[in-house]
């Protein structure tokens, strides 16, 4: 948990994606499209980031990663309130299904 350019409370979710294309790929378009964050039964909505988190957030939204290539990436979105678990549902980019597996997270 950290606090968005508002001073909103945010989760912070960090990951390294293998860019297993033949194109060059966006994280966040892929991040986007195969992942799904909710709580309390609403889907999140991405934030703006800051200080240190800046760098990071804004090459995950505009950096290209290479075919084979792997990059260390991160996704923000902003929490309605901090007591409610929060919820990560993935999708098989292959297949294009969500997963039967989810994460949920306590932010406490």
């Amino acid at each position: 948990m950290i606090k968005d350019a508002n001073g909103d409370p945010a989760l912070l979710v960090k990951y390294n994606y293998t860019n297993k294309t033949q194109n060059n790929e966006v994280p966040q378009k892929v991040q986007n499209t195969a992942i799904m964050i909710k709580q309390d039964g609403q889907q999140l909505n991405p934030t703006s980031a800051t200080g240190d988190y800046t760098t990071i957030i804004n090459n995950s939204n505009t950096g290209q990663v290479q075919p084979g290539k792997n990059f260390d990436g991160a996704l923000i979105v902003k929490v309605k309130n901090t007591d409610s678990e929060i919820t990560m549902y993935f999708k098989n980019i292959q297949t294009n299904e969500w997963l039967d597996t989810t994460q949920p997270l306590k932010l406490k």
